[in-house]
């Protein structure tokens, strides 16, 4: 099987393997699946400028014409030299015609032409991944979210060639506000290092004044939103999250936690007789978050949180079912689910 761990993918492409002329990059993160797509290009000995050398399809023009991708990966370059089949949008559906065709050229690979496949978070059950596992010219790597290590990496390469430092601290609470997408938040990154020419070390200061958080705090907004009822705050909130590279699973997912946790909170609420001050209490929430829980607990009842729960799977499914179709299902998801809370705040929680 030609395949390779999330941790070892950046090793992998410091020194690339030739013998796998069929790559697959993966995952949930799509900026860092494309900007590893365009590390694979360019160390795939195609140039790039040459129109004749290159060619961009999509999945779903391949899915339909499989014999394009046939034809173009055996096409012989006009003036010789390499040639790049780069095919983009894989994922979210089965993609059949494009897993048989794929297999095809991993198991007998035409000369000289370099495949990139660039597609969503794929499950080993997936049939393209399966393509490209077992077939001998190809490899599969997954491409995840930065974190740790790699989210480190890469801001000491953008501050080296700025030739700026970064302490402790301020790469701390840039590290915070990083992380959604690898093309956001490296231009986010470079952002800063603009701001910052003519200085020798970036302070926090720098980063508060001009590093926008696209993860975790917007994505907290943007579920305390849903949950206690901010029909009008809720659509800016969404749309500055999916603008921003987060994918509709990781929103979807954190409704979910969210829910979980309101239902175990109503639990204490209406079977123990706790306040709902106390009940968020114990859960140790953020301050700033702590007014919005007490909100949305005062919205939905023991009664209502399971229902909510089932809606929020369902969307979940069909989210992963119809990858085309998660971004609207999941802000139909919010938008539903934050009425609703609006409705019920408005008859003081009884339904």
């Amino acid at each position: 099987m030609a395949q390779r761990k999330a941790g070892e993918v950046e090793a992998f492409l410091s020194r690339p393997d030739t013998s796998f002329p069929i790559v697959l990059l993966y995952g949930p993160d799509a900026g860092l699946v494309s900007e590893r797509a365009a590390r694979v290009a360019s160390l795939s000995g195609a140039d790039l400028s040459d129109p004749f050398a290159t060619v961009s399809l999509s999945a779903d023009e391949v899915e339909k014409d499989a014999g394009r991708l046939h034809d173009e990966a055996r096409t012989v370059s006009m003036f010789g030299g390499r040639r790049l089949v780069r095919v983009r949008g894989a994922g979210g559906g089965s993609y059949r015609a494009l897993s048989a065709a794929v297999a095809e050229l991993g198991n007998q690979p035409p000369p000289d032409v370099t495949v990139v496949l660039e597609a969503g978070d794929l499950k080993p059950s997936s049939s393209l991944r399966a393509a490209v596992e077992k077939a001998r010219a190809a490899i599969a790597l997954p491409c995840y979210p930065d974190e740790g290590r790699a989210l480190d990496a890469m801001i000491d390469a953008e501050m080296k060639d700025a030739s700026l430092r970064i302490g402790r601290d301020a790469r701390e609470v840039l590290k915070e506000r990083l992380g959604a997408n690898r093309l956001a938040s490296r231009g986010e990154v470079r952002k800063l290092v603009l701001y910052c020419m003519g200085q020798e070390e970036v302070s926090v200061a720098d980063v508060e004044a001009v590093v926008g958080d696209v993860s975790a705090e917007t994505l907290d907004e943007a579920v305390d939103a849903a949950a206690s009822g901010e029909v009008k705050r809720l659509p800016e909130l969404v749309e500055r999250l999916l603008s921003s590279g987060t994918q509709p699973f990781a929103l979807q997912g954190a409704v979910l936690r969210h829910f979980h946790a309101l239902l175990l909170m109503r639990e204490r609420v209406e079977r123990h007789g706790e306040s709902v001050t106390r009940a968020v209490e114990a859960r140790r929430p953020n301050f700033r978050r702590k007014a919005a829980m007490e909100a949305a607990l005062g919205a939905w009842t023991l009664a209502s949180l399971p229902e909510a729960l089932i809606r929020i799977e369902a969307a979940i499914l069909t989210g992963r079912k119809e990858g085309a179709l998660a971004q609207a299902v999941t802000a139909k998801l919010l938008t539903d689910l934050a009425v609703e809370a609006a409705r019920a705040r408005l008859r003081g929680g009884k339904r």
